[in-house]
């Protein structure tokens, strides 16, 4: 018996699986009875493409499309990551069913292509946790393993202000950081996600000054443990959070990344907003965290409505 559903994804231990555990995990609370299974994106042999070996009624690609998985099944639908879909892979949209877009920035995007796409959203983990006290005078920056996370802009003002509180770092660049300020405490290896969730729950400021994000999983889940966050006023990352739950950075120049832009935040921009949360009151970082929190909920809510909307109809 063939899948319901195949969800298709390169494993790479940080925002594509969890994309793919997300959807899944979605897809079973709505209905467990569907048979719904994941694939990397190398395991379908020769053997099965040459013979067209079914896996499922419709396979779901997760940030590009994958044109082995073609003949595996009768439906297509792709959820892309607009800054990391290249231009030279738009002409495989043809063969795509549906686009499925994360955020509105996106949606515009593949509409542009000519693809049939509508507005899905997304989600991330919650990591709320209530029994963990928050520190407001505490930061975090979760820069993971990525270039766009703006992690260098907020290294290069820790080092012009050693006066600042100690900033937790947790960030695998893919060369050592030398001569770090004093005031940083740089987190580079592995972490379970029972030690990162104490680390979300108990520092109150959380530094997200992206670049570009596909959806931004780690802005998302600091909307979740309610933390004061200071984000990249631009799409897609200010779709996810305003001035109403957030501190918003102007950006000062952009520049296109394959189908999506990259944004680079004004330093001195981010330099005043660091320092507004430094001097902001407690009883206000709680208030824009609860709205944080609130606008979580929300953004959960809505995506799951609309997996129900646009998957189960064919199911």
């Amino acid at each position: 018996m063939i899948n319901d559903l195949l969800i298709v994804c390169k494993d790479n231990s940080y925002g594509l699986s969890k994309d793919s555990s997300l959807l899944q995990s979605a897809l079973n609370s709505l209905n467990s009875e569907k048979k719904i299974q994941r694939a990397g994106i190398r395991e379908r042999r020769c053997w099965d493409r040459l013979f067209r070996k079914k896996l499922a009624r419709q396979a779901v690609h997760i940030e590009r499309v994958f044109p082995r998985f073609f003949s595996a099944a009768d439906r297509h639908i792709l959820i892309p990551n607009q800054e990391r879909f290249p231009r030279r892979h738009v002409n495989r949209l043809k063969k795509i069913d549906l686009v499925l877009a994360k955020s509105k920035h996106a949606l515009e995007i593949f509409r542009s292509l000519g693809a049939k796409a509508e507005y899905l959203g997304f989600t991330s983990d919650d990591k709320f946790d209530a029994t963990l006290q928050k520190d407001w005078s505490g930061f975090l920056h979760l820069g993971g393993g990525s270039t766009l996370k703006g992690s260098e802009d907020i290294l290069s003002l820790w080092e012009k202000h050693p006066e600042w509180p100690l900033l937790t770092l947790i960030y695998q660049p893919k060369r050592l950081l030398q001569n770090l300020p004093a005031n940083v405490k740089w987190i580079n290896t592995f972490i379970d996600d029972r030690e990162l969730q104490k680390f979300q729950n108990r520092l109150g400021v959380h530094l997200c000054p992206s670049r570009s994000e596909g959806w931004g999983h780690h802005l998302v889940e600091s909307m979740s443990v309610g933390a004061l966050i200071i984000a990249t006023d631009a799409p897609p990352m200010n779709e996810l959070v305003n001035s109403s739950c957030a501190l918003m950075v102007p950006y000062v120049k952009s520049e296109p990344r394959r189908l999506g832009t990259n944004f680079y935040v004004d330093i001195a921009a981010l330099e005043q907003a660091i320092l507004s949360a430094i001097k902001m009151p407690n009883e206000l970082k709680a208030e824009l965290g609860k709205a944080a929190r609130a606008a979580f909920v929300e953004i959960d809510r809505g995506f799951r409505e609309r997996v129900k909307k646009f998957f189960f109809n064919y199911l």
